[in-house]
């Protein structure tokens, strides 16, 4: 489970204080994810309304279908495994006006429920606008808590021996992370806009994958990741608009460091172009490359003491990618004055993306599609 800080938005239309209306948006969205091990279908729902004094409401829920192989059935060997993921975050915030600047707080929870994992998290993010709001500087903290289970189709909840077989021990694991970032967001001119982030992730716990197995000496053993994990992430984004062709240019890397001697880097293009009044159309290039954790192999040739840090997982291994990708939006601006105005305001995206991978996961296809109708 990847462990992020969550910075909740207000909704992108403002309250009517003289009627005492609520405004906001509700998005309906479709995600697919497949690569040659994992297929991913997961339809989702957020929603942000702000009231007309000012305080913000956001939720989102998903259902992931995830299948892939995994020793989860109950075997030794991989096979085709799905499971059901339900998650859910709901968050609320306040902007206070002090004047010439303004200071945004937001609260935030968070769960993910599998049949072998449940995860709570929760959060608080701040915003101080200065300048006009041409300066703005964020902080946020974020707790995790996550329960680990098994779930085997031969006797539920079992650990399974390294040499075969099961034995009578309740699996139960946990972990604890913490996130902390700070970021600072700049307008530069009317076209040109920065922001840097700085993020520190903290994970204390069982930070393995419960099914997975590694060959030691010929012998198949539970992998065992170090239990303790420092996480450092530096992000920065530069966005230029050409106004004369209603162009825009985005230019972001991340660079990642812990102390599991993991080191990656990922430069990213992307560029917008507005055709028309109501569509949109962005092209987006990725390339990501990481070293290898310390304790990564793909098999290990002699035996190792039982407390050993082991794995096989791709994840950790010394691999890069590149991502191309496409996505179009569409406003609905043309449905005005028609008996469909209801939707004027509505836009409606479409996304696809291609990643080339050069590790054991191999190639995969990342396919979306969004429907945004505010209110």
């Amino acid at each position: 489970m990847m462990l992020c800080a969550s910075v909740l938005t207000p909704a992108s239309s403002l309250a009517d204080e003289a009627s005492g209306t609520w405004t906001g948006q509700l998005e309906l969205r479709g995600n697919y994810y497949w690569e040659q091990s994992t297929r991913v279908i997961s339809p989702s729902l957020d929603f942000g309304m702000v009231s007309p004094g000012g305080v913000s409401v956001h939720g989102d829920y998903l259902v992931d279908s995830i299948t892939s192989a995994s020793q989860a059935a109950g075997v030794l060997e991989d096979i085709r495994f799905t499971e059901i993921r339900h998650a859910g975050t709901i968050g609320v915030g306040y902007e206070f006006d002090l004047g010439e600047m303004q200071l945004r707080l937001d609260g935030s929870a968070h769960v993910s429920r599998e049949p072998d994992y449940l995860s709570l998290g929760g959060g608080i993010a701040a915003a101080l606008s200065l300048n006009q709001r041409a300066t703005v500087i964020r902080a946020s903290a974020y707790y995790l808590h996550d329960q680990i289970r098994q779930r085997f189709r031969v006797g539920g909840g079992i650990r399974p021996d390294p040499e075969g077989g099961m034995s009578s021990d309740i699996f139960a694991e946990n972990f604890n992370g913490v996130a902390l970032s700070l970021g600072w967001e700049q307008v530069l001119t009317p076209s040109l806009y920065f922001q840097l982030t700085y993020q520190y992730g903290y994970l204390n716990g069982f930070l393995s994958n419960a099914y997975r197995r590694v060959a030691v000496a010929d012998v198949l053993r539970p992998e065992n990741h170090p239990g303790l994990r420092h996480r450092h992430t530096l992000t920065g984004h530069i966005a230029y608009h050409l106004r004369a062709s209603r162009t825009s240019f985005h230019l972001l890397a991340r660079a990642y460091a812990d102390n599991w001697d993991i080191r990656a880097l990922t430069p990213e293009i992307r560029v917008s172009q507005e055709i028309g009044t109501w569509l949109n159309v962005r092209l987006r290039w990725r390339h990501y490359t990481q070293t290898r954790a310390f304790f990564y192999s793909d098999a290990y040739e002699t035996d190792l003491a039982e407390d050993a840090n082991v794995t096989a997982d791709p994840k950790m291994s010394q691999f890069h990618s590149n991502l191309i990708g496409i996505r179009t939006m569409v406003e609905f601006e043309f449905l005005e004055d028609t008996v469909l105005s209801l939707f004027e305001r509505a836009s409606l995206d479409l996304q696809f993306e291609y990643i080339f991978n050069t590790n054991r996961f191999g190639n995969g296809v990342i396919a979306q599609a969004g429907l945004v109708v505010p209110f």
